[in-house]
């Protein structure tokens, strides 16, 4: 179980009031809200990226003990642009101890034409199927996902989908952000709202 215990964040402006809440393993939330109301500010949050007020445990344990039982890449400028993508699956591997094969989304999602080619000559759709790959990679017991569906077509967002229900099935956790209701509410458990420094979650 992912708690959040009594989280408050202010950047320039207070982004979230004292928000508590038991996020529990083998479900998808999705957050829903609009550009600036503080979707990526609650993420960095979470991974102690900024700073905040209130806990963060998993488990009963605190964040900090346990960085690698998470996974959370912002967005595709966080990508080295002379780095190849077989080089962050590599790395993403390594680094998470992960028993995945990176082999194996190499080809379910298509990227063998350009896996070894520096990320500088990848398209928008190909940085987003890397991305997806290093996260289902990584194994972490918490994917923190923001707009994950950015630059996908309707076929990677079904594979994409696929992907995160067979995930949640290990008691894995996953958050994800979207502008967008329509896109994730199929595949979501519960559905996050983030408005006037509250987060209010509700079942589906």
């Amino acid at each position: 179980m992912l708690e959040i215990k009594n989280l408050s964040i202010r950047t320039r402006e207070p982004i979230l009031d004292d928000f508590s809440y038991s996020f529990e393993k083998g479900k998808i939330y999705g957050m829903i809200a609009t550009n600036g109301s503080g979707k990526t500010t609650f993420f960095r949050a979470v991974m102690g990226l900024i700073n905040k007020k209130g806990g963060i445990f998993l488990d009963s344990k605190p964040l900090r003990s346990q960085k690698n039982n998470f996974f959370y890449f912002e967005d595709t400028t966080w990508l080295n642009k002379n780095v190849t993508g077989l080089d962050y699956l590599k790395l993403i591997k390594s680094e998470w101890q992960s028993k995945q094969s990176f082999e194996d989304y190499i080809s379910y999602w298509n990227m063998g034409d350009y896996i070894n080619l520096p990320i500088k000559k990848y398209s928008l759709g190909m940085k987003q199927r890397l991305i997806i790959s290093m996260y289902l990679i990584s194994e972490a017991d918490v994917l923190l996902m923001d707009e994950i569906t950015n630059g996908l077509d309707e076929e990677s967002r079904e594979k994409l989908f696929v992907s995160m229900k067979e995930y949640t099935q290990r008691n894995k956790i996953i958050i994800m952000s979207s502008h967008y209701k329509e896109d994730i509410l199929p595949i979501c458990n519960a559905l996050i709202t983030l408005d006037n420094r509250k987060m209010l979650v509700s079942d589906l």
